[in-house]
């Protein structure tokens, strides 16, 4: 049977085609763009069973789940739980930890049985912690450079950015690049110092997310772009544990 994975998060959706756990093929959609026509177009036809997650609107759910009613195939969606096998969920109100961190987590216990701190840089930066023994010890949550750009041009009066951001991190030499510059130093410097606690704490990091590339890069750390699919289909029992 081939399968059909999507990890919908803020800003993207991404799916994977896999049979037999062998993956078959991939894509990516922006949430912005989706509805069921698009998907229609976009997702792939040979179809057997849909398992998905999403931390996005509950519109997106919907429209997933009509797609695969019109397919006429199964469909599960995965949610975050209290504890998957030996992984145990830190929060004080399980749900509220985002599934896609959650999948993120199962799968970096397949990657390795040490202590290990999972960072996400999407929309939001987070930070997830789990034990050797698979205790889920706390996060960190952050804006990721997007949302504190965001904010500080809605938040404050005087700044007013026009014209399309430069990613860099030289001084900005105006307020549009002076703006983009100073958060993607936040953003470095503040992911960076709490990378180096965490390794000097004995931590493994492992990193996922869009942003996350340049992140590993520099840190010659290991960047995991499909962690959170990973997870979903070792809960969906489609890969071997």
């Amino acid at each position: 049977m081939t399968d059909l994975l999507i990890d919908c998060g803020n800003t993207r959706l991404k799916w994977r085609l896999q049979e037999q756990g062998v993956v078959q093929r991939s894509g990516v959609m922006l949430v912005r763009d989706i509805n069921l026509t698009q998907l229609q177009a976009c997702l792939p036809d040979e179809v057997g069973a849909l398992y998905w997650a999403s931390v996005a609107v509950v519109e997106i759910g919907l429209c997933l789940e009509a797609w695969a009613q019109q397919k006429n195939i199964p469909c599960q969606q995965m949610t975050t739980q209290h504890q998957w096998q030996d992984l145990r969920n830190g929060y004080e109100q399980p749900k509220q930890l985002g599934v896609d961190r959650w999948l993120a987590m199962i799968a970096a216990r397949q990657h390795t049985r040490k202590a290990v701190c999972i960072v996400d840089c999407g929309s939001a930066i987070t930070f997830d912690y789990v034990s050797a023994e698979g205790q889920h010890e706390g996060s960190y949550i952050m804006p990721g450079t997007k949302l504190m750009r965001q904010a500080l041009v809605h938040d404050t009066a005087q700044i007013n950015v026009t014209h399309a951001v430069v990613e860099s991190t030289e001084p900005g030499t105006a307020t549009g690049p002076a703006v983009s510059a100073g958060c993607q130093q936040m953003v470095h410097y503040g992911v960076g110092g709490l990378i180096k606690d965490a390794q000097a704490s004995g931590y493994e990091i492992l990193l996922c997310g869009g942003d996350a590339m340049a992140i590993a890069g520099e840190l010659d750390l290991p960047y995991l772009e499909e962690l959170v699919l990973d997870g979903l289909a070792r809960v969906a029992g489609l890969v071997k544990h």
